[in-house]
């Protein structure tokens, strides 16, 4: 019997015996900051309502254990680097929950109460099994961070398109092919990455996502790029290396802010004369594509700021 089975029983008692103090108030980030980090979960258990920050890093647990679902005031978990199949619906309890890690885990599912936890600001499932993101995500109203890469996804909810807090969001390793169009609707969105999947194609309403600086979707198939990628006027970093594509639009001319663009390893033989016009390019790569030598010395004539790569 694991450690974990065996102390169950005493860790129930542990949280029944503990004064009933009820969920207080959230900390505010400083004060978070210096509030104790409780590495053991019987110790934890025993302090229930003092407890705002929980490690249980690397413990060889298999569930999130119900008997958790007693720290009310707690509002950072990182829970990475276990065996965890599944969480207890208990967490929905965990109502002050802001930061989670459960990364390097084994979940597939998540309970329901899970998405009643309306604090949420930043997610981390990387390097699981999740094989959709699910409906669910839509209710997590105030999160602003979520990491899924590293999982089975091949679907996404349009419920998506609700986290109107969201700025940052990891889906590269996945297994995608295609995007739903309400992601477009993400418009606090600064950093959207989906390298390593199987895209074919990108829906346009990304072009409403007028806060993206940097979009990651190298080592996908994409064969064309929509011309209503141009309309992303803070993008600083597009990485579109190892995909096939054989041309790109003049449209990306637009991009005045682009700093690195990475064209690597597509089928291209030419670039548009109308990207001269990215002034504050600073990196070209041109890697792996099929340039004749006066195609090539014309692009190092056109970016003179910039280190061109081929």
């Amino acid at each position: 019997m694991s450690k974990h089975k065996a102390w169950g029983s005493l860790v129930l008692l542990l949280a029944l015996a503990a004064p009933v103090w009820g969920q207080g108030h959230l900390l505010t980030p400083a004060q978070l900051d210096t509030a104790k980090i409780y590495y053991d979960a019987r110790e934890a258990l025993a302090h229930s309502a003092r407890v705002y920050r929980l490690n249980l890093r690397q413990q060889n647990y298999y569930t999130f254990l119900p008997e958790l679902g007693a720290l009310v005031n707690v509002q950072f978990i990182n829970a990475m680097m276990n065996n965890m199949a599944e969480l207890a619906p208990e967490i929905g309890r965990l109502q002050h929950l802001q930061v989670i890690n459960f990364r390097e885990n084994k979940l597939r599912t998540l309970p329901s109460a899970f998405f009643t936890l309306r604090n949420l600001k930043s997610i981390d499932f990387g390097h699981n099994q999740f094989a959709e993101l699910s409906a669910g995500f839509g209710r997590l109203r105030r999160l602003q961070v979520l990491q899924l890469g590293e999982n089975l996804i091949r679907d996404i909810s349009p419920e998506i398109g609700r986290l109107q807090a969201l700025h940052s969001l990891n889906l590269s390793y996945n297994q995608l092919e295609m995007l739903p169009s309400e992601l477009g609707r993400l418009r606090r969105l600064r950093d959207l990455a989906l390298s390593q999947n199987q895209l074919r194609e990108l829906p346009a309403a990304l072009s409403k996502l007028h806060n993206l600086q940097i979009l990651s979707l190298d080592y996908n198939q994409l064969t064309t790029l929509p011309a209503e990628l141009g309309q992303l006027g803070e993008l600083r970093s597009l990485l579109l290396g190892h995909n096939q594509l054989v041309a790109v639009p003049a449209q990306l001319a637009r991009l005045k802010k682009l700093e690195l663009l990475n064209l690597g390893h597509n089928q291209l033989t030419a670039l548009p004369t109308a990207l001269a016009q990215l002034s504050n390019l600073r990196t070209l790569i041109l890697t792996g594509n099929h340039f004749p030598a006066d195609e090539k010395a014309r692009i190092t004539a056109a970016f003179p700021r910039a280190t061109v790569i081929f």
